[in-house]
């Protein structure tokens, strides 16, 4: 009974925190409305009790690893292929150079042992591709530097893992092996893009054999196919942590391979293509928001354990050194290294630098530490430097990037233009469909409909059809056709007015694309689902 009520009040922080960013922070990412939303679930005691302690395992394999499943999902292989080199480069040369600056810098200015600063800064590198939209929000990118942020948050999680095993294996035994970590590093990567590869082949072969099947049937198959779809990423990571390669990039090449899929069987079944694309959708967003939801409990929870002393000072500076060290590497890396394509202008190293955003991923490192041979104070020091890493990873671009990038196209303009336009459609088609005899009631019910895609039905309005559908008598299906084909016919036009305002205003295309998704969505509710049994 307490798990459900940990994941009922999770869920509900979850909805909560969207429902609040739309109505009154706009011009904030959602992300950190969730994250204060955890803190505050965090410092209520009542609330606090009911939350399950913070486990990166479970964090690992039921958040992170369908994140960057889906993210993956949504990449191109042939982006990833193409740039091998450079993505290799950000997610391992460039992972080992600031670990160890990171590590000498906090060495040499604080005297921390060698192992523990190895370890602090492996913890450090980990970007969390999910984090980058909070300080990015409203802002335009550029295009290179957003793929190159993407793709390094993609596969650079497993060098952080490797790094940090390494550090571990340094801390408990003081003896640092590399050629052991070389090998563990080729091994689990290695390991992981093959294992991820061909179990998703696997999985896709099922999926792509039993449409093609003569037993066919669409309903009968379409739970099972969406069941396997959704249960991927799970699958897949925990297998592959079992057989010890990396679950991460295991999961990260599965996701690649199901996007080639994607591209190809769109229409074999395109029911399950856009059932499954709206569920990967709903899930991504639902765990994006559980993540900065626990990020903002784990932040309180270490805070309020700690007592602001000689020690809290230290692990505060070091985080400032683990974020320094990364800004610079960074920066230098993207500006001067030969294996990313093209010249990178300095603001464009700078944007990259500070797009390093660090989120629950470095959080869920750190705690792996606890079931290791690490004491008490090392951990606690751990915990302290890793949330001020985070904290200025979060809030140094937020504000940086108001100077350093062009604003996008503000949303509430999109949304104040989309929503004209949508009155000026619906207001077409209710002429155009003034001009047919329609019978009295479905003409009462299109109204209605359609004022409503306005937005401009009341709740008493509401009520009223409540009511008066509560004691309507099931219509014949003859006159269900009729209805349908009148609703088409509505929809229709507003399909072909709509298409004559994308052409001619390029500016807000991609609202008005979506506004025409809208209306294909509600023809399609129109058409009739008869089941085939």
């Amino acid at each position: 009974m307490k798990i459900m009520v940990f994941i009922g009040i999770i869920m509900l922080a979850v909805a909560f925190s969207t429902m609040i960013q739309q109505r009154f922070f706009k011009i904030i990412s959602v992300n950190y409305i969730a994250m204060a939303m955890g803190m505050i679930l965090a410092l209520i005691p009542q609330t606090n009790l009911l939350i399950e302690n913070f486990s990166s395992e479970v964090f690992m394999g039921l958040i992170v690893a369908p994140l960057l499943f889906f993210e993956g999902q949504r990449t191109r292989l042939y982006s990833i292929l193409r740039s091998w080199r450079a993505i290799l480069g950000l997610t391992v040369i460039m992972i080992v150079l600031a670990t160890i600056t990171a590590s000498f810098g906090i060495y040499l200015s604080l005297g921390v042992s060698l192992p523990l600063s190895f370890i602090l800064a492996a913890i450090s590198t980990p970007t969390d591709a999910t984090a980058t939209e909070s300080v990015t929000h409203g802002l335009k990118l550029p295009k290179k530097i957003e793929f190159y942020l993407k793709d390094e948050s993609l596969f650079n999680d497993a060098s952080g893992i490797i790094l940090l095993n390494m550090g571990v294996d340094w801390y408990i035994h003081q003896r640092l092996r590399v050629g052991a970590a070389i090998g563990n590093f080729l091994y689990s990567a290695g390991g992981g893009i093959i294992f991820g590869v061909l179990i998703a082949i696997l999985l896709i072969f099922l999926r792509q054999k039993s449409p093609r099947s003569k037993y066919h049937l669409a309903n009968s198959v379409l739970m099972p196919i969406e069941i396997l779809f959704l249960l991927t990423p799970f699958f897949i990571y925990f297998l592959a942590e079992e057989i010890h390669v990396s679950g991460i990039i295991a999961v990260v090449a599965a996701g690649l391979v199901h996007n080639v899929e994607s591209e190809r069987s769109r229409l074999t079944n395109a029911a399950i293509f856009y059932n499954s694309k709206q569920i990967s959708q709903l899930l991504t967003d639902i765990l994006n928001g559980i993540v900065f939801i626990v990020l903002g409990i784990i932040i309180v929870r270490s805070m309020r354990e700690d007592v602001f002393n000689k020690q809290t000072i230290e692990a505060i500076i070091i985080g400032i050194i683990l974020y320094l060290a990364n800004l610079i590497v960074r920066f230098l890396y993207c500006r001067f290294s030969p294996l990313i394509k093209g010249k990178i202008s300095s603001k464009d190293a700078w944007i990259f630098s500070l797009g390093g955003i660090h989120g629950a991923v470095t959080f869920a490192l750190a705690y792996t530490l606890s079931e290791m041979s690490v004491n008490i104070a090392d951990l606690h020091l751990i915990l302290i430097s890793e949330i001020t890493l985070i904290l200025l990873s979060m809030i140094v671009p937020t504000i940086l990037f108001r100077f350093i990038l062009e604003p996008d196209k503000p949303d509430l303009d999109q949304r104040k233009e989309v929503d004209r336009v949508r009155v000026e459609m619906v207001q077409y088609a209710m002429e155009q469909m003034n001009k047919i005899y329609l019978p009295k009631k479905i003409k009462k019910q299109l109204e209605f409909d359609l004022r409503a895609q306005m937005n401009q039905t009341s709740i008493e309005d509401f009520i009223k059809e409540l009511k008066y559908t509560a004691k309507q008598k099931e219509l014949p299906e003859d006159e269900k056709d009729f209805r349908a084909t009148v609703y088409r016919y509505a929809f229709r036009q507003e399909r072909n007015y709509l298409g004559r305002i994308v052409q001619q205003e390029r500016e807000y295309r991609h609202g008005f694309l979506v506004l025409y998704r809208e209306i294909l969505i509600a023809e399609v509710i129109f058409l009739g689902d008869e089941e085939i049994d």
